[in-house]
């Protein structure tokens, strides 16, 4: 079922076994677990169907860290969520990055890799991945390997989603589903927490001003990395530091990835075959080869994780792509929206983003062009690129403003720090690769980031992680190994706000492994006693799990 809150009657409440705030990628994957399940749910979105701008002012916010970045762009308050403009890039977290290193602050999560590797394995549907495979040696690869020593250099898979728009793909099955009541508009405003910790309500407003009151035995807020931070800490009713922040941790240990094109190969001989390391179809899956350190050589180095994709440099400049920057994004994104007849999201601020580098959109279009009937000529230089790691820091972190939203909600600040280490292990990284490269006799490397290193030419990967971070101790973590909120016997948490640390994959197929944890974990606990969903206001109808 799929309803926009405004055409309830103010004053009406809601009732269900489990509750999900956010209708992104963990909440729609939660909603979908709990009906194979025939657990009964209510899946409540603060903005609507589509994008509009009213819900996504309440996004707005303060940038007082590290610029380039920001706090509202990068994210949709929609149905859907930010899967409506991801770009698809899927990898798994790899082992290492759930151990405690001691090189790595703040890290060790409380589960492993291998905990999460059933999970791993039921999300590549939802993402509409090939099989749960990322090794080279799983695919049938197309072009040469490179020579380099596997003790010094390994390789990776990236896997490519279409990418799926979880708006869209999953929008029919919640709406025909008889266990999942989805509610839009329905903006959460307040938690109701008793001495003991147990949530007893919640209040959700429309943008129309009306109020309605929901129950269940347990909640979830899955609204993102962010927006899940901001909502606890204007949950300050009962709690004054706000809901899970006993200890002063919400908000801390934000991170992204370091996304920059910097290190450059120089190739001995131009005519090097690079195919295998480009982006192929394999057995009807988009991917790539991407190139890291051995884990091994990470741990003794101490150094960050990092998967470099090669971007080849051509002769012909009609064949290269170093115009594509925001602006280029902001453009492509309207174009491909357009050409599927749907009206483009954020289409305002899209606009100025173009209009501030309009210089890379002309080029860009030019350049397409010029493709279809200039080759690409010979290989000049290969450019790394990649999403770095960056080390958990409890100073990088999102906080409140007075300002606030349209319903008294205080607005969110994001200070974004990336420290020297993280940008010398950055430097290590391509140091080590370059060594191995020249050893094999291939060429050489540059070295991106000079000394002392600075963070000019590190931009956002529009990942929010670690706002409410995972760890079985409460004075380390906000929530535990099951993303319960310590402090609180039935208040859960979604998405990549729970992350120990960010490793180099990109997040969304974690945060749908573990949502889809999450979901098993409260299949066990609801117990088929409570399996009963419906409003309970006056003259409202009810709506059972086995209608």
């Amino acid at each position: 079922m799929l309803t926009d809150l405004q055409t309830l009657d103010d004053g009406a409440s809601l009732k269900a076994p489990i509750c999900i705030f956010g209708a992104g990628a963990a909440g729609i994957t939660l909603a979908l677990e709990l009906e194979k399940q025939n657990i009964p749910c209510l899946l409540l979105e603060g903005g609507g169907l589509t994008f509009q701008e009213e819900s996504q002012n309440i996004y707005k916010g303060e940038v007082i860290g590290d610029q380039n970045t920001d706090i509202a762009y990068s994210r949709l308050r929609e149905f859907g969520g930010t899967t409506g403009h991801w770009t698809g890039q899927c990898l798994p977290l790899d082992p290492i990055d759930f151990e405690k290193r001691e090189a790595l602050p703040y890290s060790g999560w409380p589960i492993t890799r291998a905990d999460l590797d059933p999970f791993y394995e039921r999300a590549q549907p939802y993402l509409q991945l090939g099989p749960f495979a990322y090794a080279p040696s799983d695919w049938n690869l197309e072009g040469p390997k490179l020579p380099l020593n596997p003790e010094k250099v390994a390789f990776g898979i990236f896997q490519y989603s279409p990418p799926t728009r979880f708006g869209e793909t999953y929008r029919a099955p919640i709406e025909t589903s008889k266990t999942i009541q989805c509610y839009y508009h329905a903006n959460l405003t307040d938690l109701v927490i008793d001495e003991a910790g147990q949530i007893t309500g919640a209040e959700v407003q429309t943008f129309g001003g009306k109020t309605m009151s929901v129950s269940a035995d347990r909640f979830v807020i899955a609204a993102g990395g962010i927006e899940n931070a901001r909502l606890l800490l204007n949950f300050t009713k009962q709690r004054p530091a706000g809901i899970g922040n006993q200890h002063d941790l919400v908000g801390r240990y934000f991170m992204d990835h370091m996304n920059c094109k910097l290190g450059t190969f120089l190739p001995a001989d131009p005519a090097i075959n690079l195919s295998r390391y480009l982006a192929q179809i394999v057995d009807g899956t988009p991917l790539r080869v991407n190139l890291r350190l051995p884990a091994e050589v990470i741990e003794k180095q101490g150094l960050r994780n990092n998967a470099l994709l090669l971007e080849p440099v051509w002769q012909s400049e009609s064949h290269n792509d170093e115009f594509r920057d925001h602006s280029w994004l902001a453009f492509s994104s309207i174009a491909k929206s357009l050409a599927h007849g749907n009206p483009p999201d954020q289409f305002p601020s899209k606009l100025c983003t173009i209009l501030d580098q309009p210089s890379s959109v002309a080029v860009g279009i030019s350049r397409h062009l010029m493709r279809e009937v200039v080759p690409h000529g010979e290989l000049q230089s290969v450019f790394f690129k990649q999403d770095a790691e960056q080390a958990p820091n409890p100073d990088s972190r999102v906080t409140l403003e007075d300002a606030t939203d349209r319903f008294g909600m205080k607005r969110a600040v994001l200070d974004w720090r990336i420290t020297e280490d993280d940008l010398l292990s950055l430097r290590k990284t391509h140091e080590l690769i370059g060594v191995a490269i020249g050893e094999a006799g291939l060429g050489r490397v540059k070295l991106g980031l000079g000394l002392p290193p600075n963070d000019d030419d590190i931009y956002t990967g529009y990942h929010h992680i670690g706002t409410t971070r995972m760890h079985d101790d409460p004075k380390q973590g906000v929530v535990d190994a099951d993303c319960r909120v310590h402090s609180t016997k039935n208040l859960y948490i979604a998405g990549s706000s729970v992350f120990t640390t960010e490793g180099t994959a990109n997040p969304t197929l974690t945060i749908t492994a573990l949502a889809i944890r999450l979901a098993d974990h409260l299949g066990r606990e609801a117990g088929d006693g409570q399996r009963h969903v419906g409003r309970n206001d006056a003259g409202q109808n009810q709506a059972g799990g086995d209608r």
